[in-house]
């Protein structure tokens, strides 16, 4: 059988870093083109 693959808190804390940073990366661009969509219709319906 083999060994369980132990993590230590240096391996998690990258990939946890590596998954915010990632995360941010898409979403900060989705939320601006959201925020001009949002910007750009609200004219057509009176707002």
């Amino acid at each position: 059988m083999s060994d369980p693959v132990e993590h230590t808190a240096e391996q998690t804390g990258g990939q946890t870093a590596r998954l915010v940073v990632s995360w941010l990366v898409v979403g900060i661009p989705i939320v601006y083109a959201l925020y001009q969509t949002i910007k750009s219709v609200l004219p057509l319906f009176g707002g």
